[in-house]
């Protein structure tokens, strides 16, 4: 009796690893999606801004993909000191 106990607890046990990795799984596709979601919907607002707005933050509308998925471009950090 003990053996199919032993053998039911390691059934189950693997059965845990596997939801577990399937559900970190689902969590990581759920985050990339929502950092994905949140930097196009910065892109949008940044886009809808006048040249002046941009010009006040020191961005040019070329600039607002990269500076939004990258951040401040390094030579421009460089220049504020």
């Amino acid at each position: 009796m003990s053996t199919v106990l032993d053998t039911d607890i390691r059934h189950e046990s693997v059965a845990a690893g596997v939801g577990g990795a399937a559900m970190a799984a689902i969590k990581r596709s759920l985050a990339r999606y929502l950092a994905w979601r949140a930097q196009a919907s910065a892109i949008a607002h940044l886009k809808s801004m006048s040249e002046r707005e941009l010009r006040d933050i020191g961005l040019t509308r070329a600039e607002i993909p990269f500076v939004v998925r990258q951040g401040c471009p390094r030579d421009r950090i460089l220049k504020m000191f």
